[in-house]
């Protein structure tokens, strides 16, 4: 849980300085779940500078509440949260002073956005709050005033989490609820979302030791927990947190898992490194007329067109593929039989099979299938849902490479390659990730493509 907070003061020689206007959003990762928003009554005057600069003047103020009156409150919405503010520093330090004027002492853990934006967003001509803001798009209204700059803070920490990749802000949050000593693990899963996403399993090192993708993360968790077999019999031993984040679709969902596992290498997952794809559909030859088969990648002899994480998986596509582009069964390895395949005898094929239909046309019509998922030199952002209203996704291409994904809400995030590459969390792109690409391209699960000039 995180608390993202921006402080306005009066100004004056350092200690001395008075809190005027508070903003606090308490976020849980994926939502603002509360805010406190509120303009304070300070002991002293406010400088002309900061009167200029916020438009806060001392009429505004003169009914607001004084500290000690919302003292509460502010305990209250940042209470098992880590404080997370633009130049934070500045913003805990006010806080903490107005406390002890009363003698509490207030403490809390705090991330500080601007080194994580200098390590995340290393391309940026300015670190400041507004021009970091403007150079990812992030609109700000109410520039200098406490709600406007908190909200900004909440936007770019939100980019900050997506490219957080190797947990490192995740280690610093505080635990979930320890499971009951009764044995049970509903507290993990019993608040996780019915959407599409990643979950993660951390143990008591704050280590990841497990993470999957799953269409529904509430019962992706709790099948994981409540299993019968090896692999969940040692998650249940080692499980300290469980938490997850919403992809919003499929695609990112199975290039997040790919890239995640590769990177942090969890101990319990089978297939540490990245995701296997054992079977390739390939491209080959017989008598003139374009083939499609199955083959062990391993084994693969053909030209590999797309490779598949099952068999059944392949055996599907190449069906639906033989169907969609009017293929032979029988040369596509489907129909067994030996002469020709049932299609010639019901008219739903044109005879390749038999060597009725010429190899020219044939062939045209694997090629428009090829066309169709060919990723070589193109630059293109394929478009998606994304993991709230309002929002959608992206899936980077760039000289037929995937290079990354992420999110946005308004056009012109993602109008110019250098805004795209600075919302973008990179992956490290391999042969399956282009495949599972491929699949989406040819199965038309997305919202638009959009050509990008480099």
């Amino acid at each position: 849980m995180y608390a993202i907070l921006d402080i306005e003061a009066t100004g004056g020689k350092k200690g001395e300085e008075d809190i005027i206007e508070v903003a606090i959003y308490r976020f849980d990762g994926e939502k603002v779940v509360d805010q406190l928003i509120s303009l304070v009554s300070p002991d002293r005057q406010i400088d002309a500078y900061v009167q200029k600069l916020t438009q806060i003047t001392p009429k505004m103020v003169k009914s607001a509440p004084k500290f000690h009156e919302i003292a509460k409150r502010i305990i209250e919405i940042t209470e098992g949260a880590i404080l997370v503010g633009h130049n934070v520093d500045f913003d805990y330090r006010m806080i903490k002073q107005e406390f002890q004027k009363f003698g509490y002492t207030y403490y809390r853990e705090t991330i500080d956005t601007v080194p994580l934006s200098e390590k995340y967003f290393p391309g940026a001509s300015s670190y400041s709050l507004g021009k970091l803001s403007k150079e990812l798009g992030i609109p700000v209204s109410d520039r200098h005033r406490a709600a406007g700059d908190a909200r900004a803070t909440l936007e770019i920490f939100k980019l900050l989490l997506d490219k957080d990749f190797l947990k490192d802000i995740s280690k610093n949050e505080p635990l979930s609820v320890k499971p009951k000593p009764s044995g049970r693990f509903s507290e993990f899963y019993k608040d996780a979302p019915n959407g599409i996403g990643i979950f993660y399993v951390f143990d008591a090192n704050k280590e990841v030791i497990y993470l999957s993708r799953a269409h529904n993360i509430a019962q992706g968790i709790r099948k994981l927990l409540t299993g019968k077999n090896s692999l969940s019999n040692r998650v249940r031993m080692t499980v300290d947190n469980v938490k997850f984040e919403i992809t919003g679709n499929e695609l990112i969902s199975w290039i997040k898992e790919n890239n995640e596992l590769k990177r942090l290498k969890p101990k319990l997952n089978e297939r540490s490194k990245k995701i296997s794809f054992p079977y390739t559909i390939c491209l080959g030859e017989k008598e003139g007329y374009k083939t499609l088969s199955i083959e062990k990648s391993r084994e693969a002899k053909g030209q590999g067109i797309l490779r598949m994480t099952s068999l059944s998986f392949a055996q599907n596509l190449l069906s639906l593929l033989t169907e969609e582009f009017e293929l032979c069964p029988l040369l596509n390895g489907i129909s067994k039989c030996k002469e020709h395949c049932f299609n010639y005898e019901v008219g739903e094929c044109y005879g390749a099979c038999v060597g009725e239909e010429p190899v020219e046309s044939y062939n045209e019509r694997i090629d428009t299938f090829l066309e169709k998922i060919n990723l070589e030199n193109k630059s293109f952002l394929m478009t998606g849902n994304g993991r709230k209203i309002g929002e959608s996704s992206f899936v980077w291409i760039e000289k037929g490479i995937c290079l990354g994904y992420g999110y946005y809400e308004l056009h012109h995030q993602i109008k110019t390659p250098e805004r795209i590459k600075e919302r973008m969390i990179p992956i490290e792109s391999d042969e399956g990730i282009d495949s599972i690409v491929k699949g989406f391209l040819f199965s038309e699960k997305y919202k638009d493509l959009i050509p990008i000039k480099l």
